[in-house]
């Protein structure tokens, strides 16, 4: 694996834990007591998992061949 390809995997896990952790707090209510609620960060670390999994599975997939894109 290359320095591209890590860096493109990190870089989409961060974003998709983001997504799915604030996607989660929002969908339960937004509240100032569920920002550290352990099932918001469930959700969060299950989109990390699975976004990584989708990187390691397309990397010979797409025309850059070093690279997490499915593209």
């Amino acid at each position: 694996m290359s320095a591209k390809f890590l860096k493109d995997t990190v870089e989409r896990a961060v974003r998709t834990f983001l997504q799915g952790y604030l996607g989660s707090w929002l969908a339960t209510g937004a509240d100032a007591d569920g920002l550290w609620a352990s099932s918001n960060l469930k959700v969060g670390i299950v989109a990390v998992g699975l976004s990584v999994a989708m990187s390691l599975g397309l990397k010979k997939v797409g025309s850059d061949k070093d690279s997490a894109s499915a593209i």
